[in-house]
């Protein structure tokens, strides 16, 4: 996939979406001979967010390649989700 075909899946993916950009920063603390469901369970309960969502939003982040098997992350996607980070504080620092 060229690199700005990565962007745009990461942006749209990520940009708006909390749920899928939490778990992308929990994929890599996911203990790597967990398999199946009990992977997701805990990467479910290390993002923070319900295993019912977890679930959607890791077969979306797997199948669109944005968190990969060795538990790292797309470098698109973590530019993505520096991004959105940088933005929130700067709008934080805004409203000082």
């Amino acid at each position: 996939m060229s690199d700005g075909n990565r962007t745009a899946v990461a942006v749209s993916y990520l940009a708006t979406d909390e749920v899928a950009r939490r778990m992308c920063l929990a994929w890599p603390l996911v203990p790597r001979e967990l398999k199946d469901r009990a992977l997701l369970r805990e990467w479910a309960r290390i993002a923070g967010v319900s295993l019912s969502i977890a679930e959607r939003t890791a077969y979306a982040l797997v199948k669109h390649k944005l968190v990969n098997d060795d538990r790292t992350v797309d470098g698109e996607a973590t530019r993505v989700i520096t991004h959105v980070a940088a933005a929130t504080l700067r709008r934080a620092g805004a409203k000082s």
